[in-house]
């Protein structure tokens, strides 16, 4: 016969296996649900007028211009252009601590971060040695370093083409 001390602990036991399913269970939909927020906060970046000019502003400019060429030449325009590259750094942050993947980075801002590198490297590096802080804008560089990598591999190919058979 079975007595209530061992029906007691075999309800104890479930009990306590319930809670850790449980809790884990929120563990992964509070992960969830930092991701989903981080992807909206990387899908909603760039819906600011001010992020819309600075893009524009950085898209207008030839390659190769030094710091001092592109603060002469785009003047209180420059405040739009750190706001972009601001956003690229947070992004970088945001990729490497696996927060939002490369993936999703790449579909929606492989071209603008790209760009935005190649018409900026001399200005960062302008930053960084007026400042004498190699650390400047590091994220952006290396988010801008880690796209070009995954296109080497995978050259990409827009949207309209990519998914052209698409249904949902």
């Amino acid at each position: 016969m079975i007595d209530l001390s061992f029906i007691l602990n075999i309800i104890s036991t479930a009990a306590v296996i319930l809670g850790i399913g449980f809790g884990l269970n929120q563990l992964r939909q509070f992960r969830l649900s930092r991701k989903r927020d981080s992807a909206l906060y990387l899908l909603n970046s760039y819906q600011t007028g001010e992020f819309i000019q600075g893009i524009w502003t950085i898209l207008s400019l030839p390659d190769g211009l030094t710091k001092k060429e592109i603060e002469k030449r785009v003047g209180d325009e420059i405040k739009a252009i750190y706001l972009v590259m601001s956003t690229w750094e947070s992004i970088g942050i945001l990729v490497f601590q696996d927060e939002v993947t490369l993936d999703m980075v790449d579909k929606a801002f492989s071209g603008p971060l790209i760009v935005s590198w190649q018409k900026l490297k001399l200005y960062v590096s302008g930053i960084r040695k007026e400042h004498q802080r190699e650390t400047m804008f590091e994220w952006f560089q290396w988010l801008t370093e880690r796209m070009r990598e995954r296109e080497k591999n995978k050259p990409p190919i827009p949207a309209h083409i990519a998914y052209k058979d698409w249904e949902e």
